[in-house]
């Protein structure tokens, strides 16, 4: 059997082609880039591409698969992989003994979630990054009122009936004087807050629920 197992980097990939009948085994270092990878696929024969479950092996699994080839993602958790009394430790190494471990059958296969289920998880998570961000600039709003002497309405209450307070002290930045920065730089928060608020309101976010 052809193994090309796929050490996985951002930027580069270490590609060993292993021959599990005669055992020999040759590197090719690559780019992790779809165009890339793609060539590596069509040029080599393989028949099992490995690989590590990580942040890029969802779209090469798929890049594999739409050219007929089988793929295995493993978990690098278990004991079976675990390196120990290992002195030297390099790409070639992983990429080496993926193939290896593939060839006799040691690795434990994750679930590799469709592209379209993986693009949803990452827009859950995305969601809760915005409302992180909400959260943020409003704790920042309400700081510089505080740091001012200036009350303003607690709880939500402050960013629907009382917000035409806080906007009453807003100002462009370019027209603020030198005592009243804070001003402009309120301006631009609250620029922030409509605008991230506004996406979180309408369209596919707006369907969505984060507990």
């Amino acid at each position: 059997m052809k193994i090309l197992a796929l050490d996985l980097g951002k930027f580069n990939t270490m590609c060993c082609f292993f021959d599990s009948k005669t055992r020999k085994h040759s590197f090719l270092n690559a780019t992790t880039d779809r165009h890339y990878l793609a060539t590596v696929f069509k040029k080599h024969k393989i028949d099992l591409v490995v690989m590590e479950a990580c942040g890029p092996s969802g779209w090469i699994n798929d890049l594999a698969q739409s050219y007929g080839l089988k793929t295995l993602v493993c978990s690098t958790n278990e004991d079976a992989w675990k390196w120990s009394n290992v002195k030297r430790k390099t790409d070639k190494d992983d990429a080496l003994k993926l193939a290896r471990m593939a060839a006799i059958h040691e690795l434990k296969a994750v679930h590799m979630p469709s592209e379209q289920h993986r693009e949803f998880r990452s827009l859950v998570k995305y969601r809760k990054t915005l409302d992180w961000r909400i959260n943020k600039i409003k704790c920042t709003i309400r700081a510089w009122f505080v740091n001012h002497g200036i009350s303003i309405d607690q709880g939500d209450k402050a960013w629907h009936t009382g917000r035409a307070l806080i906007n009453s002290f807003r100002k462009p930045l370019a027209e603020c004087s030198g005592n009243e920065m804070w001003r402009g730089e309120l301006d631009i928060e609250l620029t922030q807050l409509d605008s991230l608020s506004q996406q979180l309101d309408t369209g596919t976010f707006a369907s969505m629920r984060v507990h």
